[in-house]
């Protein structure tokens, strides 16, 4: 099959904006090889920084066992360039005080699917520095196959180093990704292909670091995605990084944190008010699990009430439900109320599919 390799489509204009099948080719918007979200770091509901394993930037899992630990967001100075790109932020990961062959610290990226690259080689490419202390990172590829029924068992794919220094510098890594012929999924929906970047391991991990070693380091990451075939780090060049829309709807498919959220229900005669909807933004990977751990604000046309989450009702599709405890003294039966912030700073309701 032949191939035609370019650096950009332009329309007559000159315009970096022709089509294909009515599917713009703005940068960003389609970019069909690359599958990791979030790589840009631009999305960070969760918070900006924490010394606790979990998500922090959206799409990117950290986790550690002993020692400390620490995650944030860093921001770059204005005008900071990467090849074509002048980025916002970073992800940078800190750890310390490790000494068990059992220890370790990781950051990933779970992709959707593990289908996705399956019999392909792929390239893994971005920007990396260490920001303290002194070491590497190693990073790995895992096919995993889900859970439910009976599942292959993971695909580890063999490491592969990064060799740090305190400056940015490009890298591109090459991987085989094992096809999955043969293979069984689980019966959850749940597999996904895991990028796994290791800043500190203990001998336990030998076989999937390169035999990193602990480590006492910081690790600064940015701009990280994926070209299939063989590249080297000129490809970094060709890297954009994606339009701010349509990547935080792909965020969200997996995260969404409403923000002072509002919604519409009705009150019942039992201090409550039944099944206030609420609308996502997109469809989400599959049903969530709902946290709605502050107080908020109803409203019945003639009275505030606060109250709180007393019974979550997630469903699939775009929306869900919860019901709340609410002194409805002034309400009557069937009222409509509605949510119309929260009742303390920052209230939220958080929606997670994540895998």
């Amino acid at each position: 099959m032949s191939q035609l390799r370019t650096n950009a489509i332009l329309d007559a204009s000159g315009g970096n904006t022709a089509t294909i099948n009515t599917v713009p080719l703005r940068p960003g918007v389609l970019d069909p090889e690359n599958r990791i979200i979030n790589g840009a770091f631009d999305f960070w509901q969760r918070g900006t920084s924490s010394t606790a394993s979990g998500y922090l930037p959206d799409r990117w899992y950290s986790e550690f066992s002993g020692g400390s630990f620490s995650q944030s967001r860093q921001a770059f100075t204005l005008g900071d360039t990467f090849g074509n790109n002048n980025p916002s932020f970073f992800l940078r990961q800190s750890v310390s005080g490790q000494s068990t062959a059992a220890q370790y610290a990781i950051t990933v990226q779970s992709i959707e699917g593990v289908r996705n690259y399956a019999g392909q080689t792929i390239t893994v490419l971005g920007w990396m520095r260490r920001s303290s202390g002194s070491g590497n990172v190693a990073v790995q590829c895992i096919q995993d196959f889900g859970t439910g029924g009976s599942p292959s068992s993971r695909v580890f794919v063999s490491p592969q180093t990064v060799t740090l220094t305190g400056s940015w510098a490009a890298f591109a890594l090459t991987f085989a990704v094992p096809s999955i012929s043969g293979k069984t999924l689980g019966t959850n929906g749940n597999d996904y292909l895991q990028l796994r970047f290791w800043t500190s391991a203990g001998s336990d991990f030998n076989a999937n670091t390169n035999s990193l070693g602990l480590q006492t380091i910081g690790v600064d990451l940015w701009g990280i995605h994926i070209k299939q075939g063989t590249h080297t780090t000129a490809a970094t060049d060709l890297y954009k990084q994606p339009e701010i829309g349509p990547e935080f709807v792909r965020c969200q498919r997996y995260y969404f944190k409403m923000v002072d959220p509002v919604g519409s229900g009705v009150a019942n005669s039992s201090g409550s008010v039944d099944r206030m909807s609420f609308t996502l933004q997109t469809t989400m990977r599959a049903t969530p699990s709902i946290s709605a751990p502050s107080t908020y604000n109803f409203y019945n046309g003639a009275g505030t009430r606060t109250g709180t989450a007393s019974t979550l009702h997630a469903s699939g599709g775009m929306q869900f439900q919860i019901s709340f405890n609410v002194p409805t003294s002034g309400y009557t039966t069937a009222q409509a109320v509605s949510m119309y912030n929260g009742a303390t700073p920052s209230a939220y309701i958080a929606v997670d599919a994540e895998l």
